[in-house]
């Protein structure tokens, strides 16, 4: 390969080898040659460089003098290099024709720069590889950028270890003294007469339930987060599921002055599932919907077909979901000001609960509302299964 001065796209070009000579005048636009940004390298097929263009030194701080016959190697790492990259590049360009490769590069005055490369192979018309072109571009302040943002995620991954950690301990710890207190309230009621006191117990008792909901809520949302939860799933009729729901919750809608409605068709729909944590996914859908629809208002359990989907739905005539919130709505300790205001001391719990539960059945929870006061409805998606057993395909 004989070296000779020429001319390509009204450029002056040092020696070079002849057979490059057709790369420079098809390649090398004088847009590039000149480039702040881009910087272009030319090697010979031994990967020597020949050709330091555009913004070569002012990416990698060497002038052209400098690295004309260096190995391209010698800007990469030494890790890189005693890992072979250099040569992997080379080899992957001359396999498939081009390579992208961003990795760090050292410059002369030893500072490491992120350098998004890509390397293309130029053939003679035997096939036989003469030669690469490289383009370089200085993209440290995206690659630190990026760094930030894992880094930041990190923080955030152990942020939420460290509050299920405390989510569990919160649960144990408040479950711990309602045991007592119940066995305390029932001796104060039987050994009791007067009325007074009796109210007074039925009371405690109540906000004992509470507090003891609010603890399974805790701990059940801490293990789900981290994918300790177990199902042992059995095949059932989603239609006496939701019979048992609307039965355990009939009473507390009916001493609300609401009207607790079920929907259901006449044929079977099966669904695979854990009984317990279904019904404990129903009943937090079902009990928000009595909590915050006023006196007068109505509650619906709704079971239905879609495709290969088997429904429920929980609709209300409640305070509605504003539009603001609706996209976070299953996010762990999410409330509204409304509901804030209709059930002071919630925390936001259950809701992520029940999308957790329902995740882990195969199934979506998804919610729907027009706004503050025009009620909402949650809609839960489950694999359907045929009569014969198999999941229905749609």
């Amino acid at each position: 390969m004989a070296g000779t001065s020429s001319q390509a796209n009204g450029l002056n070009w040092p020696a070079l080898p002849m057979d490059l000579h057709p790369l420079l005048e098809s390649a090398l636009p004088k847009l590039l040659s000149h480039s702040r940004e881009y910087a272009l390298i030319v090697l010979d097929a031994a990967g020597r460089i020949v050709q330091w263009l555009g913004a070569s030194q002012q990416l990698m701080g060497f002038s052209a003098e400098e690295m004309i016959g260096r190995h391209a190697g010698e800007i990469f790492i030494s890790p890189d290099r005693e890992k072979g990259f250099d040569e992997l590049e080379m080899a992957i360009a001359r396999e498939s024709g081009r390579c992208e490769d961003d990795r760090w590069h050292v410059r002369k005055d030893g500072a490491r720069i992120w350098v998004s490369g890509s390397m293309e192979a130029v053939r003679e018309e035997s096939g036989a590889v003469v030669g690469y072109v490289k383009v370089m571009r200085d993209r440290t302040d995206l690659r630190i950028h990026v760094d930030r943002l894992e880094s930041r995620l990190l923080d955030c991954e152990a942020a939420a270890q460290r509050t299920r950690a405390f989510l569990r301990t919160l649960g144990h710890e408040m479950r711990n003294p309602l045991a007592p207190l119940r066995n305390a309230s029932t001796i104060i009621q039987r050994t009791n007469d007067d009325p007074r006191a009796d109210k007074a117990v039925e009371i405690i008792l109540g906000q004992i339930e509470v507090l003891t909901r609010l603890a399974d809520d805790l701990m059940e949302v801490s293990r789900l987060d981290a994918r300790k939860v177990r199902l042992d799933l059995q095949r059932h009729d989603l239609r006496v599921l939701l019979r048992e729901t609307h039965d355990a919750f009939r009473q507390s809608a009916h001493e609300k002055g609401l009207n607790l409605i079920l929907m259901v068709p006449k044929g079977p729909l099966w669904v695979d599932v854990d009984r317990p944590k279904f019904h404990q996914a129903a009943s937090n859908l079902v009990s928000n919907a009595i909590k915050y629809t006023p006196r007068g208002g109505k509650v619906w359990i709704k079971a239905t077909q879609e495709g290969r989907d088997v429904l429920m739905r929980v609709e209300d005539t409640g305070l509605g979901i504003s539009a603001e919130l609706l996209p976070r709505l299953f996010e762990l300790f999410s409330r509204g000001a409304a509901a804030e205001e209709a059930a002071p001391g919630g925390m936001g719990i259950g809701l992520s609960v029940v999308r957790e539960l329902i995740d882990l059945h195969g199934g979506s929870v998804e919610a729907r509302s027009s706004g503050a006061g025009k009620g909402s409805e949650f809609t839960v998606r489950l694999p359907g299964v045929d009569t014969q057993g198999q999941h229905i395909d749609g």
